[in-house]
């Protein structure tokens, strides 16, 4: 009977429990906290970390958390961290010195293999030109001395012949001693053919193992003529006999080739070639002066071989006062020609004005002599008094230099050949 009471007061309280709206949660405090009204609603409250307990006392047991609680959600594995990233290098500064490095040479010189060259493909510090010309003033050096040998040797057999006293020698028939005579002709033969074999021989052989330049090669011939011209006005002076002047003429003419080339070297500036030659020209120049005044003051003299021997002396005596005068100087090119050109203008000039001053009257000595002064002042004048600094310097190079390296200064001297100048 008491258990059919106790169902009977249950039933109803069960029922009214399901019927109500909002479920009501039941807290349970921990030990040590207030007491929580069952009938009002929990909160939710930030998650505090508990405060460290004081010094002395022992910490509560830690609870497990996860008693009571769902299992967490599955984490994803762990990726890979990326690597750090790298250090920011720094760079020294370093100062500019201004000088830019050159650019590299064209591909198409730029040497892919160097070919080992034989040490007889350089010569004299200069390429060799071929197998058997060493320079490119080779075949005009070995021209000039061959022909040289060829022409001398038939002047000694000719000239002595057509200028000889007996009118049986000069005359051209087919007697013995005449100049057309067989003898005659194989003398001319034999000279001809043995000057040439010399001069062939020799300047051969000089070249091959000498390099030589155009320049050398061209003075070389210049001051052959001038040497030629030396010896027979100097043997005519002595002698006046044709044989004595042509062979003075031919060992005039040697001496002259092979001085320059010997002396002046296989690479022989230009300055100082020029300076040879315009010696040569001066000295003619002022000879011929003096032979006109002489010739126009003394009107009775009749005999003109010293004046013609006196003009064929006076080119080799120039040149080499001006050779001599390169041991000390060494003039430009430029002040060269401009000093030739200002002396020959003013001397004309004042030639031609004081003849005419006087009635056109060029058998007077005066005209010579003013004009002689006048080209003397301003050879000296241009020469000394022109200041090459003060010319605008001439334009720089378009083309770079082929091979790395510092550039080369424009104008400046390359002494590849030295010799004794």
């Amino acid at each position: 009977m008491r258990w059919v009471v106790l169902a009977a007061i249950a039933v109803p309280l069960v029922a009214f429990a399901q019927n109500e709206g909002e479920p009501r949660v039941i807290v349970v405090p921990y030990p040590g906290q207030g007491a929580v009204d069952a009938g009002q609603p929990v909160q939710a409250q930030p998650a505090v970390a508990p405060e460290p307990p004081p010094p002395g006392t022992s910490a509560p047991p830690p609870t497990d958390p996860n008693v009571g609680q769902p299992p967490p959600p599955q984490q994803p594995p762990p990726q890979a961290l990326p690597p750090p990233p790298e250090q920011p290098k720094t760079i020294e500064a370093t100062q500019d010195p201004g000088e830019y490095p050159p650019p590299p040479p064209p591909e198409n010189l730029q040497p892919k293999e160097v070919p080992s060259s034989p040490p007889s493909a350089m010569l004299d510090g200069h390429p060799r030109e071929g197998a058997f010309l060493s320079g490119p003033g080779s075949l005009v050096f070995i021209l000039h001395h061959t022909l040289l040998g060829l022409t001398a040797g038939v002047a000694t057999q000719l000239f002595p012949r057509v200028l000889h006293s007996d009118p049986a020698v000069r005359n051209c028939n087919s007697a013995d001693p005449s100049v057309c005579a067989q003898g005659a002709r194989l003398s001319y033969l034999a000279a001809g053919l043995i000057g040439a074999g010399i001069g062939f021989g020799t300047s051969a052989a000089w070249q091959f193992y000498n390099w030589i330049s155009e320049r050398t090669a061209y003075f070389g011939l210049m001051n052959s003529l001038f040497g030629g011209m030396f010896g027979a006005g100097f043997m005519n002076l002595i002698v006046p006999d044709a044989t004595a002047t042509t062979w003075g003429a031919w060992v005039g003419a040697l001496a002259g080739a092979w001085l320059s080339t010997i002396i002046g070297g296989g690479d022989l500036p230009m300055n100082k070639g020029a300076l040879m030659m315009s010696g040569a020209y001066w000295a003619t120049m002022f000879m011929g002066i003096v032979v006109a005044v002489v010739a126009t003051t003394n009107k009775n003299t009749g005999n003109v071989r010293t004046g013609v021997d006196a003009l064929l002396i006076s080119p080799a005596i120039g040149a080499g006062a001006m050779a001599l005068a390169l041991l000390k100087f060494n003039p430009s090119t430029a002040q060269i020609l401009r000093a030739d050109l200002f002396g020959t203008a003013a001397g004309g000039l004042v030639l031609l004005i004081s003849a005419l001053v006087l009635g056109a009257n060029f058998a007077h000595p005066v005209p010579y002599i003013l004009a002689g002064v006048a080209a003397a002042g301003a050879i000296t004048t241009v020469s000394l008094l022109w200041a090459e600094a003060a010319e605008p310097p001439p334009p720089p190079a378009e083309n770079p230099p082929l091979t790395p390296g510092q550039p080369v200064p424009v104008g400046s001297p390359k002494p590849a050949y030295k010799g004794w100048w």
